[in-house]
């Protein structure tokens, strides 16, 4: 009976050991990897000085798609497919909302806008050192920043590519805007006066 037991013990503690190294392998490979993935993308986007793509954005139901070129640091200009004949550009310290059709802009100071994190790498790239990734399906994974005022903003990447994929914020009326990127270039030579604010009577 006391063999029995002390070898049911002596099982016991073996069990316990083997499923305690089994967690602590688990546990390395999950950083070894986490570590693997940051380094490299923080690499990715140091290298990044230009970005070129389609985009489709969604707010609330409503969906729009155009193309964009992105200028590190602060500079943007996107170019919507609507009868608006709409653009948004950012010169670095303003952003503008351009409605063609009506010969109209709307005027934001970027340091109010979500595009102020961006269109900046280096507020990306403490986002990434400083933050775990949440995997949102098998291929995309998301970096979320909270800022003050309890503003959410998430930038998207592929986990495999490492490549820029969108983001998702709300705009001035608390709506989700989901903006998604495909056909990605990076490192085109573009100009900075690429980005220039057209005047209104210009349009």
């Amino acid at each position: 009976m006391w063999a029995k037991e002390r070898f049911y013990r002596l099982s016991l503690i073996k069990k316990t050991i083997f499923l305690f190294q089994i967690h602590v392998i688990y546990f390395l490979f999950i950083n070894i990897s986490f570590a693997d993935l940051q380094t490299n993308l923080i690499n990715k986007i140091s290298a990044i000085k230009t970005l070129s793509f389609n985009f489709k954005q969604k707010i609330a139901e409503k969906e729009e798609i155009g193309s964009c070129i992105i200028k590190y640091p602060l500079l943007m200009k996107c170019d919507y497919e609507n009868f608006k004949q709409k653009s948004i550009i950012s010169n670095g310290k303003t952003v503008a909302i351009i409605k063609k059709k009506y010969k109209k802009i709307y005027y934001y100071p970027v340091k109010t806008t979500p595009l102020f994190t961006i269109l900046q790498k280096g507020r990306i790239l403490n986002l990434v050192r400083n933050n775990r990734p949440t995997k949102i399906n098998s291929n995309i994974i998301e970096f979320e920043l909270i800022e003050k005022k309890s503003n959410k903003l998430k930038i998207f990447f592929d986990e495999e590519s490492l490549e820029f994929k969108g983001w998702e914020t709300k705009d001035a009326y608390s709506n989700n805007v989901n903006f998604i990127i495909s056909n990605l270039e990076t490192n085109k030579i573009i100009e900075d006066k690429f980005f220039k604010i057209p005047k209104e009577e210009d349009l």
